[in-house]
């Protein structure tokens, strides 16, 4: 299918017959990303109208953007889809046959699985431990094995830096070999690498995020705050109430 193809599809129904092998070795624009998210409900992004509503976050915290992978990642066939282009834009930099694929629990866990599935790697997820740790507990990593962490979404690199250390700690008797990059479906932060090493993505958005409506421009503009989890006011926020 052509971009052109994938931009006509109307519905969630009809997202639910698209396949990897129906775009091949293609790699997917942004556009055609972001409109399978917006069919899925997972990406609402502000017009830049102050008229128009913004996103209240759980914190009290306000937003110009609101992303929620699981919400496609949910669809097998889009979990497989997006797993395949990330192993088109990794295939060609992993030179080693013996590998690991690492996500993060609990979300990462099932998109870092499909991704290694293309790579032929091994795979597991490190565990959450006390005060925001990434434990490493049911394997042991060979010197000669590659790490490749993949994740859903990255907003900063702290959970890509707990998942690291959580490696390292349980694999402490031998050093542990990273891959030169990290890899993730949606890249919302302002930090682009890990260690010196790049973080691959298939898309990125630059959201503003600030502490509340005594510093958020849309609030003294007079914008809405409605809450995205909230389904009515989601669907207000996305216009389709």
């Amino acid at each position: 299918m052509t971009a052109e193809e994938i931009l006509a599809i109307k519905s969630i129904e009809d997202l639910r017959d698209l396949t990897w092998g129906d775009i091949d070795d293609r790699l997917m624009t942004a556009p055609e990303t972001n409109h399978i998210f917006r069919l899925c409900d997972s990406l609402w992004l502000h017009s830049g109208n102050p008229a128009d509503p913004h996103a209240e976050l759980t914190p009290g915290k306000c937003s110009n953007g609101f992303v929620d992978v699981l919400r496609t990642l949910c669809y097998t066939n889009l979990c497989e889809l997006f797993a395949y282009q990330i192993n088109l834009r990794l295939r060609r930099d992993i030179h080693s046959p013996r590998r690991w694929v690492v996500g993060s629990d609990h979300a990462g866990a099932a998109f870092s699985h499909s991704v290694a599935i293309w790579l032929n790697a091994k795979h597991d997820f490190t565990e959450k431990g006390p005060n925001k740790a990434q434990l490493w507990q049911r394997f042991t990593i060979e010197p000669d094995e590659v790490v490749i962490q993949v994740e859903e979404l990255i907003t900063t690199t702290s959970t890509l830096r707990a998942v690291r250390e959580g490696i390292r700690k349980g694999n402490s008797k031998q050093p542990v070999n990273f891959a030169p990059f990290a890899a993730t479906l949606v890249h919302r932060s302002n930090e682009y690498e890990i260690e010196g090493s790049p973080i691959i993505h298939l898309v990125h958005y630059d959201i503003d995020v600030w502490d509340g409506p005594e510093t958020c421009p849309l609030c003294k503009q007079g914008s809405k705050r409605l809450r995205p989890k909230h389904s009515a006011e989601w669907a207000e926020l996305t216009g389709k109430k």
